[in-house]
């Protein structure tokens, strides 16, 4: 069976951490800052392209488990 088509990667990590915010908030958390110092509890479009690295290495951990189970 095939894999069934991924939706844009950047999309889906927008989406990803916007869901983290969102449970770090509902956590009483209201700021995050990463190990350099950069606050994380803002839109992924804010954020550093290091920061959403961290993102995108989860996206990428989905989608790669979505394809192996949809592999013959």
């Amino acid at each position: 069976m095939a894999a069934p088509a991924l939706p844009d990667m950047e999309l889906v990590c927008a989406e990803v951490h916007a869901a983290w915010m969102a449970a770090k908030r509902a956590q009483g958390i209201a700021s995050r800052l990463s190990e350099t110092g950069e606050e994380l509890m803002v839109p992924y479009a804010q954020l550093s392209e290091a920061a959403k690295e961290l993102d995108r290495g989860t996206v990428r951990a989905v989608y790669a488990a979505i394809e192996r189970l949809h592999q013959p």
